[in-house]
């Protein structure tokens, strides 16, 4: 075997592990992952959203609940002022009345008002009981969703550590010079090498016209001849 031979045996495990690399980059277990991570994001603010209405909810329902104990109390304390002899005036006790009046009344607004909310709570309420469940199962799937993508990617990386294992010991057949040409045609073409069939590289898939074809066969066997068509060390 030349050591164009054994060059190519070394391209062939670079394209082997540009496959596997860009399979690596690209797998689909990893826009599964994105994908279940976003939805837990999504979950996770729709639940946000949710809890804040409900939270303005209760709060205006509280409120209401507060100012018709506050009115409760006044009322019940009028009320009782009619009983300890503490009002005795015929126009003082019309007056009290009349304040127990305002007050139940004042007192009975702020309860329909209180119910009112607790009214409006009920569907949120389900609404967040909803959106807790989507939050559960969206981090259960990105849970999965991590765990099938580590290991879709220790698969491919015991595969490449494989391979490049395998081309390290082909690159020691392959003296430094022709590496360093190689590399440097690898960085701009990708395929760097390329064998020579009858007058068709197999790298560009041109026919070579006659006359340079007769160069390059003419050329001496350890010499490193490139496709005029494309540039690629052709094996011949």
């Amino acid at each position: 075997m030349t050591i164009f031979e054994d060059l190519l045996v070394v391209q062939q495990f670079d394209t082997t592990l540009d496959q596997l690399r860009h399979r690596l980059a690209t797998l689909p277990e990893r826009a599964a992952r994105d994908a279940a991570h976003a939805r837990v994001e999504q979950a996770t603010a729709a639940l946000e959203e949710i809890s804040e209405r409900l939270r303005a909810i209760r709060a205006v329902q509280k409120e209401a609940e507060d100012h018709a104990a506050l009115l409760e109390d006044k009322a019940a304390a009028a009320n009782a002022s009619l009983y300890d002899g503490s009002v005795t005036a015929h126009k003082e006790l019309e007056a009290v009345q009349e304040e127990i009046s305002s007050l139940t009344s004042r007192q009975a607004h702020f309860e329909d008002e209180a119910l009112e909310q607790m009214e409006l709570a009920e569907p949120v309420e389900e609404e967040l009981a909803a959106a807790r469940a989507e939050l559960e199962a969206a981090i259960e799937a990105s849970a999965a969703a991590d765990t099938a993508l580590a290991e879709a990617i220790t698969v491919l990386e015991a595969e490449i550590a494989v391979v490049e294992t395998d081309r390290s010991s082909s690159v020691e057949a392959v003296p430094t010079e022709l590496l360093v040409t190689y590399d440097s045609l690898r960085a701009g073409l990708g395929v760097a090498v390329a064998r020579l069939a009858g007058a068709r590289c197999e790298g560009c898939h041109l026919e070579i016209p006659s006359a340079q074809l007769e160069a390059v066969r003419r050329a001496p066997a350890d010499e490193v001849v490139n496709c005029p068509e494309c540039g690629r060390i052709l094996v011949r």
